[in-house]
């Protein structure tokens, strides 16, 4: 009894309003199906949607367990398998352990790049870029290389060893010389 008062009381929808409603509503063609209270009402619709959703997982998980085979077979690491089956590293990890598969652990194929060479400043460098300086300095002013080998007491080869490994030009005649 007291659920039917306490509907009665929450019901916003006056009865005559709701009677014209259901009239309307059969009026425009609707149908209105009425279903016993003992058996629970079953919608054919949601069946389906269920089964296909999960027609379409156990579709997609086949296809994810053929790709990573290939992949694992090949070599990939678990950052390129994330990557290829869009999935975080636990899902990968179960499904493989699943399947009976290893993930190899891929190191890569070239040590560590190290942009700047250590080696000790020797003596020797420190002389070089000196002398490496004052031929960048003739080699600006003009002067030719047999010129600048000259007045560095250096042999030409040197001083165009010298230009290749500083990365400078040197000219082989000069300029608006005028004897």
């Amino acid at each position: 009894m007291k659920r039917q008062k306490i509907n009665k009381e929450n019901n916003h929808c006056k009865p005559h309003t709701l009677e014209l409603a259901i009239n309307e509503f059969v009026k425009r063609g609707g149908i209105i199906e009425t279903s016993s209270q003992k058996e629970p009402s079953r919608n054919n619709c949601k069946k389906s949607e269920v089964t296909e959703k999960t027609t379409e997982t156990m579709e997609d998980y086949t296809q994810k367990v053929e790709l990573l085979k290939d992949l694992i077979t090949k070599g990939a690491g678990i950052y390129a398998l994330q990557y290829s089956l869009k999935m975080n590293k636990d899902e990968i990890k179960r499904m493989a352990r699943e399947q009976g598969l290893k993930i190899t652990h891929r190191r890569p194929l070239c040590p560590a790049r190290k942009y700047r060479p250590l080696q000790p400043v020797s003596a020797d460098t420190r002389d070089d870029d000196v002398i490496a300086g004052h031929a960048m300095h003739y080699a600006a002013l003009g002067y030719t290389a047999p010129e600048i080998a000259q007045t560095l007491e250096l042999s030409v080869r040197q001083v165009w060893e010298l230009a290749r490994t500083y990365r400078f030009e040197l000219r082989h005649r000069r300029e608006g010389r005028m004897d």
